[in-house]
């Protein structure tokens, strides 16, 4: 659970500004969930068989002897919310979005670590190849607009839970024959959570399932026709994916289309970005059916692909600089003049001298510094001096003001 340093701090704070105006486009609002929920809302969304459930979460009793967990995810408190609210009762679409802190006691590794940072977005009140498709170009857009290229999008679909309990017999099945070339885990999984072995990294699971039967092929009329309507939708907006059969999501309540978005460059653990649908969600945590779908972006994952020479991140104001220890206290007041009329500045609270100030505005990458002395004070204009290029103007107060707003 590290600290985030103010170079990364700007950089989060670039990409949720982005990740906003990508949602306002599309008509997602904000939504603010507690850190801390009841147990029972994870156990009986994510699944008691689950690896964050069984391994991952962190969960203890309050002083009022209710258990409760750290959010492990987003999803599932957003259902919660929905229910609690009553927000079925509107029938229409519910379009929310959110980021912030998530935990897991997972061991901690490069972009996955116990306290991380998800953005994500959820549609819930109906189904449909377009809505899965809009969610899916809503992804596309955010990762462009935060000019990431090379990731490429995966596209499966688990089918209705008919389909995916016949689909889940079969996989038994073959797995049995295969038993001894899994890891101990996966043997374990094979009993409880069969569609995870699919998922695994080890190599010698990956190679044991290579043959293994594919959902496609388990898909009722209704569910294939669903995922070729979605994959033609997506050809339309012109986005590319990749068909992948074998693509499961770790989490119990999935059903129907599953996607991820993976990149060569961030190695073996290569998701940056994961979703899906998940329709029987709202009744199994006790509110009305639902059609349900949503996805969520792993922030720290995501930075290490970020081009941070790209990153349109806020520049540092100006520096208000005085020229002679008569000065100083001028200089404080114009700084706070400044802001007031909207300019960003900061000035000297160290009594450095006029040499060192311009050497910090040159190691900051200030692009504009204000100098005030004994003749800017007799005057009643300041040095305006452009960092970049050496160019001088003597301004009045408001001149500099328009002249920096501009």
């Amino acid at each position: 659970m590290p600290d985030i340093l103010p170079e990364d701090a700007a950089l989060m704070r670039w990409v949720e500004d982005t990740a906003q105006s990508v949602f306002d486009l599309f008509g997602f609002s904000e939504i603010r969930t507690p850190l801390l929920e009841e147990t029972e809302v994870f156990t009986r969304s994510i699944g008691q068989d689950t690896d964050i459930v069984q391994k991952e979460m962190y969960s203890f009793t309050d002083r009022g002897g209710k258990n409760i967990s750290l959010r492990p995810e987003g999803t599932a408190s957003i259902i919660r919310a929905y229910i609690e609210h009553g927000w079925n009762n509107e029938k229409d679409l519910v379009k929310v979005f959110y980021s912030g802190p998530m935990f897991r006691g997972e061991r901690p590794q490069k972009g996955r670590l116990r306290q991380f940072h998800q953005i994500g977005a959820e549609t819930i009140g109906g189904s449909g190849p377009l809505i899965d498709a809009e969610m899916i170009f809503s992804l596309d857009v955010l990762l462009r607009e935060l000019k990431i290229s090379g990731f490429t999008i995966l596209l499966n679909s688990l089918g209705c839970p008919a389909d995916r309990d016949a689909y889940k017999k079969e996989l038994s099945r073959y797995l049995e024959k295969k038993s001894e070339g899994l890891c101990e885990d996966c043997r374990k999984r094979a009993g409880t959570n069969v569609l995870r072995v699919l998922d695994c990294k080890r190599e010698a699971c990956k190679e044991a399932v290579k043959l293994a039967p594919s959902i496609l092929e388990k898909l009722c009329g209704e569910c294939r026709r669903d995922f070729e309507e979605l994959k033609k939708a997506l050809g339309h907006m012109g986005i590319s994916f990749t068909e992948k059969p074998d693509l499961v999501r770790g989490l119990d309540y999935y059903t129907g289309t599953i996607f991820e978005v993976v990149h060569q460059a961030l190695g073996s653990q290569d998701a940056v970005a994961a979703g899906g649908r998940y329709d029987g969600l709202t009744k199994q945590m006790g509110g009305a059916d639902a059609g349900a779908i949503g996805y969520a972006i792993g922030v720290e994952r995501l930075l290490l692909l970020v081009d941070r020479a790209k990153a349109s991140r806020a520049e540092k104001g100006v520096l208000v600089i005085p020229a002679d220890d008569g000065s100083r206290e001028c200089a404080f007041g114009l700084s706070n003049k400044l802001r007031m009329s909207g300019v960003a500045c900061e000035t000297d609270l160290l009594g450095r001298s006029l040499k060192s100030l311009l050497r910090k505005a040159n190691k900051e990458s200030r692009r504009f510094v204000v100098i005030i002395g004994e003749e800017e004070r007799k005057s009643g204009k300041l040095v305006l001096k452009n960092m970049e290029t050496g160019e001088q103007q003597s301004l009045s107060f408001e001149e500099i003001v328009a002249y920096l707003k501009t």
